[in-house]
């Protein structure tokens, strides 16, 4: 099984703000995966990297990543910055897309991308049956015959345009395992550690790989605070047996930034970058 993390490709200096925000919304990127090389699964879909694939020649070194007949992408979630890239992807192959009955209300109504997205381009939606008293469902994917997956409800985030925030539906956040049925490896990405949830936090120790997104961590807190906060997420982290740790960072708040970078290493956490392959 190979990894892609992609970030949309910029290469330009970051405008850096006069003060982080209290709340982020951006989501850290997208993670592409392959149980051969060749036919590849996208988990989320910004619009950075839907634009990074259209025009990032280092990127057609992934046979069929860049230049897919037919793409294929799992939603864990219907936060902005992962599902609104798929208008980007209008002009393109058709799209097979997997998602929880929670996140496909919330984008046929509330951030209403799919009824949009169906006027341009052919879209086949495949349901993860994640609701109700089903907390976990194993699922295939178009394509990827030796990947299996589960999806496992989450507690959070929830995007601010959730319909229901003071009593979200199950489905409406999952983190995603995926075991490689050849080789017996294991991923377990999760958009977030504080809001995993018991369920996620139990699939995390049987994984040889853990994706995480940065959890936010407020920036009103002093910087000895900050850190304090940082040290108790790292403390959980250690309690993961996986033989990777990565994180991905979001500029200016989270984890990588309150923590130095020397102190993640000694943790074993890896901070991910734009195109970093993962071989598993």
């Amino acid at each position: 099984m190979k990894l892609v993390v992609l970030k949309g490709g910029g290469d330009a200096v970051p405008f850096q703000p006069i003060a982080p925000a209290l709340n982020s919304t951006r989501a850290p990127g997208v993670l592409a995966l392959s149980g051969d090389q060749m036919r590849w699964v996208l988990i989320n879909m910004s619009p950075a990297v839907a634009g990074q694939l259209g025009t990032d020649a280092r990127l057609l070194r992934h046979r069929g990543l860049a230049d897919a007949p037919v793409r294929a992408v799992v939603l864990t979630d219907s936060q902005v910055d992962h599902v609104t890239g798929l208008l980007s992807l209008r002009d393109g192959a058709p799209i097979h897309l997997y998602a929880t009955p929670a996140v496909f209300e919330e984008l046929t109504h509330t951030l209403p991308v799919l009824p949009l997205l169906q006027h341009y381009c052919s879209v086949h939606w495949h349901v993860i049956p994640v609701a109700g008293e089903s907390r976990e469902a194993v699922f295939r994917v178009e394509g990827q015959p030796t990947l299996e997956f589960t999806a496992v409800a989450t507690d959070g985030p929830l995007p601010l345009h959730s319909a229901r925030p003071a009593a979200p539906a199950v489905g409406e956040t999952i983190a995603l395992a995926v075991r490689d049925v050849v080789t017996g490896q294991r991923l377990f990405c999760a958009r977030s550690l504080l809001e995993a949830g018991p369920e996620a936090l139990e699939w995390m120790q049987q994984a040889d790989c853990l994706l995480l997104g940065d959890d936010a961590i407020d920036p009103r807190l002093e910087a000895g605070e900050q850190v304090e906060a940082g040290e108790q997420l790292l403390a959980q982290l250690d309690q993961v047996g996986a033989r990777r740790k990565l994180l991905m960072p979001v500029p200016e708040s989270g984890l990588s930034a309150a923590v130095p970078a020397g102190v993640l290493a000694r943790h074993g956490i890896e901070l991910t970058t734009d195109r970093m392959e993962i071989d598993l």
